[in-house]
């Protein structure tokens, strides 16, 4: 089956622009650095999700959904850009969320009561347990909504199943395209990786297209262990579905733990340093949980000599930038006191 006959409901603002970072090349002494803007989808703030969502979605409309349920941490991009697709269909978005629930509702979690999500949360001393009571509870919502007369469609974490990687199989084929219009050989593509389907997707596009890029993923955080492991099997999973033969190892997958710090949601000062930088040269946006953390391993892997100056990088943005507006609590202290000086 070839990609263009994957069922796709279009949603997004698509394709997002592709630019050269002119002040940051100059800044961090990178002549080719370019960005790939999927802070640009458009709907409710816009973001990388929003290309899963379109497969994800016709998936669900296919099977006569009306509700859609899924999970993610209290800041989770993946929750707040389901309710915006979802709300944009007609559908009813059903959120169970990893932590206690906050006394002041701001940044992803305002939009999403805006936009009139129903919000459960689960209590968890990690992410892994709280993925753990967070499925037991979105299959009880489910059994509980279904007895009332509606038909429930549940989405894992970050819409990582092979039909939401597909989103970045297509993305793939579109920066590929993009690249060649620009007349430039991208050498590496680097980007925040969570829940692993974003790279996953464009694994399999850089096979379609027979492409020699490097795609690293930085992660943002520890869970999903054996990572690597899993991106290979939802690769070789999406794969399948286009009718590809060879198979995927984790020998195909490249990904950095080294700029993770504490741990998920929590910043470091080296993400935080990586969104001023963006922020004062670029004027674009970077989020502590994401993309700040990607582009701290951008800087951290030229800075040692992982990546060479010469190269030619893109960084895929892709957004959550409405968690910036949550403030200390992601952001931290430190950060906060130093933007008043």
């Amino acid at each position: 089956m070839k990609i263009e006959e994957i069922p796709r409901i279009r949603i997004g603002r698509l394709p997002t622009p592709l630019e050269k970072l002119e002040n940051l090349s100059k800044a961090i002494g990178v002549p080719e650095l370019y960005i790939k803007r999927d802070d640009m989808t458009g709907i409710g703030y816009g973001g990388n999700k929003i290309r899963k969502l379109e497969y994800l979605l016709a998936d669900a409309l296919s099977k006569k959904a009306d509700t859609i349920i899924t999970t993610g941490g209290v800041q989770s991009n993946f929750t707040r850009e389901t309710t915006a697709c979802a709300t944009k269909l007609g559908l009813k978005t059903v959120l169970v969320l990893i932590g206690n629930e906050p006394e002041e509702y701001r940044g992803n979690l305002l939009l999403e009561k805006l936009m009139g999500a129903e919000i459960h949360f689960v209590s968890a001393k990690n992410l892994d347990e709280g993925a753990e009571k967070a499925g037991k509870l979105m299959r009880s919502l489910s059994k509980k909504i279904e007895k009332e007369g509606n038909r429930c469609y549940i989405m894992p974490v970050g819409g990582a199943t092979p039909i939401g990687c597909m989103g970045f199989t297509n993305a793939f084929l579109e920066i590929n395209s993009q690249a060649k219009d620009l007349d430039i050989k991208v050498d590496y593509l680097i980007f925040a990786t969570g829940s692993g389907g974003t790279q996953a997707g464009l694994l399999v596009g850089k096979r379609i297209v027979n492409s020699d890029v490097n795609i690293i993923g930085i992660r943002v955080g520890r869970m999903f262990e054996p990572f690597n492991r899993m991106i290979a099997e939802m690769a070789e999973k999406t794969g399948e579905l286009l009718g590809m033969k060879k198979s995927f190892s984790e020998k195909d997958v490249v990904t950095y733990s080294d700029f993770i710090g504490e741990g998920y949601d929590i910043p470091t000062r080296e993400a935080n340093n990586a969104i001023k930088l963006m922020a004062r040269t670029e004027a674009i946006i970077l989020d502590p949980v994401y993309t700040g953390k990607a582009m701290a391993g951008l800087v951290g892997l030229i800075d040692r000599g992982d990546i060479s100056k010469d190269d030619t990088i893109v960084f895929w943005h892709t957004g959550g930038d409405p968690t910036i507006f949550v403030g200390e609590e992601l952001l931290g202290k430190e950060f906060m006191e130093s933007l008043k000086k």
